[in-house]
């Protein structure tokens, strides 16, 4: 991970850009320390997925073949 202060992000912005394209990690830095990256909470999701079907876990058709 990457550590970038904003007073040089702008001159760094293109190859920040080409390292975001190959999926490297950076991080943004603010009045000299790195800004917080959210935390995780368990349950975060509790109440958005309202419906599951019944065969959620029950095997695909599509691979009928290989089994």
């Amino acid at each position: 991970m990457e550590t970038v202060s904003i007073k040089i992000l702008e001159p760094k912005a293109r190859r920040l850009l080409d390292d975001l394209e190959s999926l490297k990690l950076i991080e943004i830095e603010r009045k000299g320390m790195a800004a917080d990256k959210p935390k995780r909470r368990f349950g975060s999701m509790k109440g958005l997925v309202v419906h599951i079907s019944d065969d959620f876990d029950a095997p695909l058709e599509d691979f009928d073949d290989y089994m």
